[in-house]
């Protein structure tokens, strides 16, 4: 067989992969460049050169290609992390949250998600969000559960709205920033809060 006949390497991922990765950058640049109103399905088709017809087969909204791109970004980033201890896990979700919303994505999500009436589309968008922080933070509570810090069945929403409240308050809601200080304040916060209600569930038995 001759190196002409010999088949050529696949590329990792596929074509398709190649395609998603172009799409979701030229996505991002474009939300840096113009912000989540003037983006557009066609101009990102054109950015990321591919046909626009590609585009809306996968993302027939811009609604659900900036929820997509925010949910890759996110799980990237490593939700296995184990710190050994609930405090560190809990620090470590409220670095990746902070990261994330100080993203032109991200900013672009939460506009259409606390933006007012929200149509199906939109609704559709806060559904995936919240089912993926939900999702990271069964994790974080059955790691703890595991090494005996929390019992368990602990409230998984009630420990994430404690520990990523005060975030999202800060960042989206009075526009100022959150320091490492702060998210190791509300990660003990959240833990201490946690703990407590699990003696008192015990108490209460």
């Amino acid at each position: 067989m001759t190196g002409r006949d010999q088949p050529r390497p696949r590329r990792p991922g596929g074509r398709a992969a190649l395609v998603v990765a172009a799409v979701r950058r030229a996505t991002e640049e474009l939300l840096k460049e113009v912000g989540y109103e003037g983006l557009a399905l066609p101009e990102v088709a054109a950015r990321a050169q591919v046909n626009k017809t590609t585009v809306y087969r996968r993302w027939p909204s811009k609604v659900d290609l900036v929820t997509d791109l925010f949910l890759a970004r996110t799980a990237q980033q490593d939700a296995g992390r184990d710190t050994g201890s609930l405090v560190g896990d809990l620090t470590a979700l409220l670095q990746d949250v902070v990261s994330n919303v100080n993203s032109p994505a991200a900013r672009a999500v939460f506009s259409v998600l606390i933006g007012g009436v929200l149509d199906e589309e939109a609704r559709g968008a806060r559904e995936a969000f919240w089912a993926e922080r939900f999702r990271r933070g069964a994790v974080i509570v059955e790691r703890a559960a595991e090494r005996g810090e929390l019992p368990r069945g602990t409230d998984t929403r009630l420990l994430l709205e404690d520990a990523c409240s005060p975030v999202y308050y800060r960042l989206l809601i009075i526009g100022e920033t959150v320091t490492e200080e702060d998210i190791a304040l509300f990660a003990q916060r959240a833990a201490q809060r946690a703990q407590g209600r699990s003696g008192d569930d015990v108490r209460c038995h």
